[in-house]
C-alpha cells in the first residue's frame, strides 16, 4: 500500500460512524510486520485511528503469520464460516483484486461479507508496475470499472489517488523496492509470465503511480 493511498482510505474510514465500520475485516492483510514495520503507514493511517476510537480490526490472509487473525482462502466456505463468527460489519480490501483470477466471483464474496449497514473499502492500482503475488492480471481499473464489479452496491466516495513515483516508493520501502528491482518476478507462480528489469523499471522512472480507491455501500 502506498502512503497517499493509505491516507485517503484512512480519512474515509474516519468519516464514518464507528457503528458502521467496526468490526472491520481486512482481506489480504499480510503480516503485522508488513503493516507496522515495513510499511508502517498502513497501520498509522488506516487501522490505528480506528482502534483509538474503540473499533476492532480483523485481519485475514492466506498465510498463517503474526498478525493474521483468520487464515484461509476467501473463496473457501470454511473460511467464510469462520469469518462470519467474528461479526464483521465492514470490509477493507486493498491491492488484492489485481491478483485474483476470477474477479467477479471474488467481488460477489466481498459484497456478501458486508453487513447491510456496513461499507466496502477498496483500492486497486490504476497506474503501477507488474507485481505478481503469485499472479498479476494487470487489472488497472478506473473508478467506474471498479464499481461495475459490484452491481449490488453504490458509490459513497471515490478518487484516483496520485501516489508519487518510483523514487518515492524506493525511499519509503527500501527492502521491498530492492527486492522487486533485483528480482521483478519474485512471488510469481511457476506459470506466470516474467517481466524483465527493463520492462519493470524504465517506464516508471518518470510516470507517476495512481491508485483507484472507492468506498461502496449496499444499494
Amino acid at each position: 500500500m502506498l502512503k497517499q493511498e493509505a491516507r485517503w482510505l484512512g480519512s474515509q474510514v474516519a468519516s464514518l460512524d464507528l457503528s458502521r465500520v467496526s468490526p472491520l475485516l481486512n482481506v489480504g492483510s499480510s503480516t503485522r510486520y508488513f503493516r507496522e514495520v515495513q510499511q508502517p503507514w498502513i497501520d498509522q493511517e488506516l487501522f490505528a485511528p480506528l482502534r483509538r476510537r474503540g473499533g476492532l480490526v480483523l485481519h485475514q490472509d492466506l498465510k498463517a503469520d503474526d498478525g493474521v487473525d483468520v487464515v484461509g482462502d476467501l473463496m473457501d466456505p470454511d473460511c467464510v464460516a469462520r469469518l462470519a463468527k467474528n461479526g464483521a460489519r465492514s470490509v477493507c480490501c486493498t491491492s488484492v483484486l489485481e491478483h485474483v483470477e476470477d474477479r467477479a466471483a471474488f467481488a460477489r464474496r466481498l459484497t456478501d461479507l458486508v453487513a447491510p449497514e456496513g461499507v466496502l473499502v477498496l483500492s486497486v492500482p490504476h497506474a503501477f508496475p507488474w507485481h505478481p503475488d503469485p499472479i498479476d492480471t494487470m487489472f488497472r481499473p478506473s473508478v467506474s470499472e471498479l464499481a461495475a464489479l459490484f452491481p449490488d452496491m453504490r458509490l459513497r466516495a471515490s478518487a484516483t489517488v496520485p501516489c508519487g513515483r518510483l523514487g518515492d516508493l524506493v525511499l519509503s520501502d527500501l527492502p521491498g523496492a530492492l527486492s522487486r528491482l533485483l528480482n521483478p518476478g519474485k512471488g510469481a507462480g511457476t506459470g506466470a509470465p516474467r517481466a524483465s528489469l527493463r520492462q519493470w523499471l524504465w517506464p516508471w522512472l518518470v510516470r507517476p503511480f495512481e491508485v483507484t480507491c472507492v468506498v461502496l455501500e449496499h444499494a
